[in-house]
């Protein structure tokens, strides 16, 4: 254990034995943090392994680590050495390994840094001591945004300006340029804020404007609001901060948030979404700070991302990336890809899953076809088997959501495609046509924003084609004919899946009788038709199972029991090729005498 970590309480968290968790808000003096290898200024143990977790609170700061002293053994630097990950495990991107006495100065950006010292068997002349070094979280001077930053030069109360898109922008008003800016869709779509790059001011705005089709999502990462009593605010308003006009949600003082918590997890996010296309952050603050140190300092940071709802979906109620595309609505055809790049994932790690899902109208289809497929993780627990009924993830000891994997689902949660583990590029492209919802779900089990995940791109198109849906026929007879869509130009991994129902109600007393047939020899898991007894109570009005219909039987005749005048069909199918079948019913009406006659002559008169 460290002599030198004992020494300051406050530099580091202690793990175990040999492992310690340095924070950013917890080294802000300087030298207050400090990596030393076990048994510093002493000899350090052999066969040991330490890690050193270094987390950041934001995409802002940047760690320098400086060694101040190294002896290591030379011609040992597999055995004894300093390995340094972009990450928070030792199977993260390797950045650097340091062996011998090469004292180099280390800075890179966060959200996670790993140190691991490794020491092997004692070597002659038996006095190595290891390594000390500081560590410093310094604040970049410049935003990764800056080129889209505009500040605002306002000197009267009320004043309304033109924005970079040229619409009607309202501007939080300062008697000072320097503190109040705007952000535009038209210039940047996902980035970082922090009012600590800015010029101190009492009051500082931050305004989103996107585009006509956009929503604002806006996390907000760390802030400190130090003043008492209600004195310091940091207030969202939804659409512009016209005098009159309440916050949607206000932020009082002294209150305080950190992306992580003391053991270095990150937090749950703390977001808000415009209804419109405009969302404005106001920080309004007592005073200046007591001197110009950061610790001093009341400040607001965080990220922010324009979603087009025209073009990315409509993005789900308290979700992160859930977005629905209704067919209706939605462009008829466009492209969808992983999500986890903006910067609004920045602060997220663990399990990452977000769906997309596809809402066909009553006459259209939707077509998905997953085109690239890249870094998906090779686990040995998950392979994917494609078949006649579908690609499938086979999953060995590890339940899938353990695994990397991209799952098409439908509404009843029934997966009907899955790639995971070994998928090959070659057995691209992948193609599902489904007359009822679809969602692709996008699940990495070990996201961070150093190790996004794996990248996957794919098309989407509506069909307007009326072959399945939900039908209710009135007729007493008649009949149903399958219709082909299928194309010369599909791939080998192009499948269909169907979901139709027809309900058959002619509201009088009759025998009903129902016939398929049907050329194709399929078994009964590619494609069947189910006979139900009708269920209003439910929402899809399937009750009780009367029969089924398999394509082996070619031609088949079904009669349910006497009186029944109502009966819904139901197709199901999930295959390469297209069911093709005729339905076909009809009905023997019963109906009473009415004839009107005379008396019937007694028999014995008639003698």
């Amino acid at each position: 254990m460290s002599s030198v970590a004992q020494e300051s309480p406050r530099s580091a968290l202690f793990i175990s034995e040999c492992d310690w968790l340095y924070q950013d808000f917890s080294c802000r003096e300087p030298g207050s943090c400090v990596l030393a290898s076990p048994g510093y200024p002493g000899l350090y143990p052999p066969n040991r392994q330490c890690k050193y977790l270094i987390t950041t609170s934001s995409i802002h700061t940047q760690v320098h680590i400086t060694f101040t002293a190294l002896l290591l053994p030379h011609n040992h630097c597999s055995t004894d050495y300093i390995a340094v990950y972009q990450g928070s495990t030792p199977s993260s991107h390797l950045l650097v390994t340091l062996c011998g006495n090469r004292k180099t100065p280390l800075q890179y950006s966060g959200p996670n840094l790993l140190l691991e010292f490794s020491s092997g068997p004692p070597v002659p002349p038996y006095d190595y001591n290891g390594f000390l070094a500081s560590l410093e979280f310094v604040e970049k001077s410049s935003s990764t945004e800056s080129s889209n930053i505009i500040p605002i030069k306002t000197t009267e109360p009320g004043v309304m300006s033109k924005s970079v898109d040229g619409t009607s922008a309202p501007r939080h008003v300062t008697t000072k340029p320097g503190c109040d800016i705007i952000y535009s869709g038209n210039d940047t779509r996902s980035g970082h804020f922090n009012s600590r790059s800015l010029s101190w001011r009492p009051s500082c705005s931050m305004t989103f404007i996107g585009r006509p089709t956009d929503i604002v999502h806006v996390s907000l990462f760390n802030y400190m609001l130090r003043a008492p009593s209600c004195q310091s605010v940091v207030e969202i308003y939804d659409g512009p901060a016209e005098e009159g006009v309440k916050p949607s949600k206000r932020l009082c003082s002294p209150l305080t948030k950190h992306a992580r918590d003391p053991s270095g997890r990150f937090l749950e996010q703390q977001t808000f979404v415009s209804s419109d296309n405009m969302l404005i952050l106001v920080l309004r603050r007592l005073g200046p700070p007591a001197s110009s140190t950061e610790t001093n300092a009341e400040f607001l940071d965080g990220a922010f991302l324009f979603h087009d709802e025209q073009v990315d979906g409509t993005l789900q109620p308290d979700t992160l990336c859930d977005v629905d595309y209704y067919g209706l609505s939605s462009p008829l055809e466009g492209r969808i890809s992983n999500p986890g790049t903006q910067h609004l994932f920045w602060n997220i790690e663990g399990a990452l899953r977000c769906s997309q899902k596809f809402i066909p109208a009553a006459n259209q289809s939707v077509t998905i076809t997953v085109s690239t497929l890249a870094r998906l993780s090779p686990d040995p627990h998950c392979h994917t088997q494609c078949g006649d009924g579908g690609c499938h993830c086979v999953a060995n000891l590890l339940p899938l959501s353990q695994m990397d994997h991209l799952l098409l689902v439908t509404d009843s949660g029934q997966a009907v495609s899955c790639l995971c583990g070994d998928f090959q590029q070659q057995w691209l492209p992948v193609s599902l046509r489904s007359w009822s919802p679809l969602k692709v779900v996008y699940s990495v089990a070990h996201y961070s924003w150093n190790m996004k995940g794996f990248v996957f791109k794919a098309t989407y198109t509506f069909n307007n084609d009326a072959v399945c849906g939900q039908s209710v026929i009135m007729q007493p007879s008649g009949e149903i004919m399958s219709r082909n869509v299928s194309s010369v130009s599909m791939t080998l991994n192009y499948y269909f899946h169907q979901e139709c129902t027809w309900l058959l109600d002619s509201r009088v007393e009759r025998q009903l009788t129902v016939q398929l047939a049907t050329h194709q020899n399929r078994p009964c898991t590619a494609w069947n038709v189910s006979v139900h007894a009708y269920e209003e109570n439910r929402i899809d009005g399937v009750g009780q199972l009367l029969h089924t219909f398999c394509p082996r039987d070619h031609t088949k005749e079904y009669s349910p029991p006497w009186r029944v005048n109502t009966v819904l069909l139901r197709l199901k199918a999930m295959t390469r090729t297209l069911p093709q079948y005729a339905i076909r019913w009809n009905s023997q009406i019963v109906r009473a005498n009415t004839r009107v006659s005379g008396p019937t002559i007694s028999p014995v008169h008639s003698a």
